[in-house]
């Protein structure tokens, strides 16, 4: 079984080494790793020129799902991993998702993840929930990409990424995919995702993505009631942000709390 790892990048280099070598570490024979960097100008690079068994290119792209659609194209393995450049895998990852996949009828396996939150250095294990389009219609937030894999041939019959999606090109490709066919859920811890302070999964972006993410519901048809829930939900979220940033701001709040995800995130998450 090959697997075909794509990771986008953008100005990452102070984190994307890691990522590499936590690929590196799977053990496992059959891999190929594509990076797809859009035209980095910091260290990403002479990074990626240290290791020869990349496949790799840095070059101006349309975002996100373009860039992972181009790695998509370049992948000649069975199975496809997608891991941000300043995520990264855990160990015996490639073995654990390749013994799920043992059983044919698996189209797409989507394992436990930990979030890494680098302000304070702080590691909290998330158990994925299970996913349906039934569970993913009535709470979204609960996809946790770095965790999941996906057969190449039901990844292109699916779609793919699409690039009209800045911020939920995830939550569009599992919701198409979720209809097509449930996946396997490995209560394995798969990989971490880093929460630091230059990704665009903030408060900044939030409206965009509620505004994203309800497209897509509506499209798919979902319930309405729904709909209406994850709206009010991320209002309030944005409001909290709002308060705790204008809290840090005039010094009521220690700033190191800036980073720190919102009371409440570990039910929104499940």
């Amino acid at each position: 079984m090959k697997f075909s790892i794509i990771t986008p990048s953008y100005a990452q280099g102070t984190y994307i080494r890691e990522n590499i070598e936590s690929v590196l570490r799977q053990r496992w024979g059959d891999f190929e790793h594509i990076v797809v960097d859009g035209g980095s100008d910091d260290e990403t690079v002479e990074i990626l020129r240290n290791y020869p068994h990349l496949k790799w290119v840095s070059e101006k792209d349309e975002g996100q799902a373009d860039a992972l659609n181009k790695g998509l194209r370049m992948a000649t393995g069975d199975i496809v991993g997608w891991i941000n450049s300043d995520d990264y895998y855990t160990k015996g990852t490639l073995r654990k998702v390749a013994e799920a996949f043992a059983d044919p009828a698996v189209q797409w396996v989507i394992g436990d993840i930990s979030l890494f939150l680098e302000e304070s250095g702080e590691f909290v294990a998330l158990n994925s929930p299970v996913v349906s389009w039934g569970t993913l219609q009535r709470n979204p937030d609960i996809v946790r990409q770095q965790g999941a894999f996906f057969r190449r041939d039901f990844l292109v019959q699916g779609g793919a990424w699409n690039k009209e999606f800045f911020m939920v090109m995830d939550f569009d490709l599992w919701a198409r995919l979720a209809k097509r066919s449930q996946p396997q859920m490995l209560r394995e811890q798969l990989a971490v995702f880093r929460i630091q302070k230059s990704q665009k999964s903030g408060l900044a972006n939030l409206r965009r993505q509620t505004a994203e993410m309800t497209r897509v519901l509506r499209r798919e048809r979902a319930d309405a009631v729904n709909i209406l829930r994850l709206k009010a939900k991320k209002e309030g979220h944005w409001l909290k942000g709002t308060l705790k940033n204008l809290l840090i701001h005039t010094g009521l709040l220690d700033s190191r709390f800036l980073h720190k995800p919102l009371r409440g995130w570990e039910d929104d998450a499940r």
